[in-house]
């Protein structure tokens, strides 16, 4: 049995959308529908649907999206494959927090669209990610570093929903984790915030002036080494990365989305969109309960 939930971007579907999704579930899919419900009135449906077909089905659901992109995200999954997730990396940037924290970074030497320019380029696959992160951090030697990050600890705005959600996993008992291509003491402070279980991302070279030298140290934390360490906290945990969800919104993401089991494209660039398992463009990253088939009861009492 398969999953074919219709989440609202905003806060309902129109008459119109609802229409839309009852002629594109009757009408266009090869699928029986044995169930459908509402797991949040008048803004997430699910229909519990059979289909013989389901490479077709995903195939006309990724078409769909694109087309209904504005108003509504459809998820197409197996239906006991839902509530089995044991473990969550999530991207930090863009994904967990609002900002980009290079961008922050930058700010302090008024480079900010230089180094925006570089990393939007990035995040859409254009640039290598490890010659863009040079780039960028060369961009900032010279800025004082002495009280950067406890200054930058301030103005991290955590994104909607997101509390929420690392409450309700805890109390499921998954583990979760936050991979970043930004920097290690800010992706530590969001761990705390959260209570991530883990927290890896890259580190700023500091010179004897405790100035950024223009440099990071030790291993970079790449699309590679995200998916590297998805891998190795699964196995920690005896965990099977079938079982894992990856979330984030830059092409860095893609190979953690590919090494687990399932990932979460949240408002994330194009080629990401179009490549992820599913899509996510609200504005709460509390609605992933909703991908993971909660409804909106149930989601209160995990997140209270």
């Amino acid at each position: 049995m398969f999953s074919l939930t219709f989440i609202a971007h905003g806060a309902k579907l129109t008459v119109e959308n609802q229409r839309d999704i009852e002629e594109f579930v009757s009408g266009k899919l090869q699928v029986s529908v044995l169930a459908k419900t509402e797991l949040s009135p008048n803004r997430v449906i699910d229909f519990s649907v059979e289909t013989n077909v389901p490479d077709v089905v995903l195939s006309l659901v990724k078409k769909e999206a694109e087309i209904q992109n504005a108003s509504y995200d459809i998820i197409f999954q197996k239906t006991d494959e839902r509530r089995n997730k044991k473990l969550f990396i999530f991207d930090m940037d863009s994904t967990l927090i609002y900002q980009e924290v290079i961008e922050l970074i930058a700010a302090y030497a008024n480079i900010e669209d230089k180094v925006a320019e570089i990393t939007e380029r990035a995040m859409n696959g254009e640039l290598d990610f490890n010659e863009s992160l040079c780039e960028r951090v060369l961009l900032l030697k010279g800025i004082d570093a002495s009280t950067l990050w406890e200054e930058l600890k301030l103005k991290i705005r955590i994104t909607k929903g997101a509390r929420e959600l690392c409450k309700a996993l805890k109390k499921l008992g998954v583990v979760m984790g936050v991979c970043s291509g930004g920097f290690i003491p800010l992706a530590s402070f969001v761990k705390e915030e959260l209570g991530l279980d883990y927290a890896f991302a890259n580190t700023l070279g500091v010179d004897d002036n405790s100035r950024l030298d223009g440099t990071t140290r030790g291993y970079i934390v790449n699309g590679e080494k995200k998916a590297e360490l998805l891998l190795e906290i699964a196995a920690l945990h005896n965990i099977d990365p079938a079982t894992a969800v990856a979330v984030g919104d830059g092409a860095n993401d893609l190979k953690m989305m590919a090494a687990a089991g399932w990932g979460v494209a949240w408002n994330a660039k194009p080629k990401v969109q179009k490549e992820a398992p599913s899509c996510l463009n609200s504005d709460s990253l509390q609605d992933i309960l909703y991908i993971m088939g909660y409804n909106d009861s149930e989601i209160a009492s995990l997140s209270a």
